[in-house]
């Protein structure tokens, strides 16, 4: 006898059955987290580490969100790789198999929130309509998004908070699969010297560079 053939029998083994079985799981547990934010602290912990629990049983690369506006007839499930390309078609698996749900809008990767915000992060706070870059050309690669971010306070030893910031920035403005998709190179830099001899734009317009450039 296979006792591993015997042990895993009825469980959920290819991709699609764990999807499957998450959706079976939230379709039977789904009304109480309709109401998560009338709930105590405790308990609304309690809800979102138990929805992860079975969320990592079918792909622990994954995270979500739920929200959305009070007068919204649906509330939102966002589910999301956190910019993670690799788990990308795992977001994209379980999203396309997510059954019809009244009160949910099942929604795959953070969508785009556009600008005119702030982001407090290593003790810095960027703004992306003072924040700005230089476009990078590769003439073997016309299509390639290539930027270098300029920063007046840049260090080289807090590299890893510029960047990171930077990619917060660019989750928010462009949605997590364009930030992971649609720029091929990035590099954060202290602001040169002769900027003004440079064709900078303002990060905040950094969607319609990648539409320019891939337009070409």
């Amino acid at each position: 006898m296979n006792l591993r053939n015997l042990f895993s029998k009825g469980r959920p083994n290819s991709p699609e059955e764990k999807a499957d079985s998450f959706w079976d799981w939230f379709r039977k547990n789904q009304n109480p987290f309709l109401f998560i934010t009338s709930v105590s602290v405790e308990e609304k912990d309690r809800m979102l580490n138990d929805f992860l629990a079975q969320l990592h049983s079918y792909d622990e690369r994954l995270y979500f969100e739920m929200g959305g506006h009070p007068d919204d007839q649906q509330v939102e499930l966002i589910i999301t790789a956190e910019g993670n390309a690799e788990a990308f078609p795992a977001v994209e698996l379980l999203v396309d198999r997510a059954p019809d749900l009244e009160s949910w809008k099942v929604i795959a990767f953070k969508p785009p929130m556009g600008t005119g915000f702030t982001t407090e992060y290593g003790g810095h706070v960027f703004d992306p309509e003072k924040i700005i870059f230089i476009p990078m050309k590769n003439p073997n690669q016309p299509q390639a998004v290539g930027i270098k971010v300029c920063y007046p306070d840049y260090r080289e030893e807090e590299r890893n908070t510029f960047i990171h910031a930077t990619y917060i920035m660019l989750d928010v403005i462009l949605g997590e699969k364009s930030c992971a998709d649609d720029i091929d190179f990035l590099d954060a830099v202290e602001t040169p010297a002769n900027i003004s001899e440079y064709p900078f734009r303002r990060l905040s317009t950094i969607k319609s560079y990648i539409d320019e450039v891939k337009a070409r």
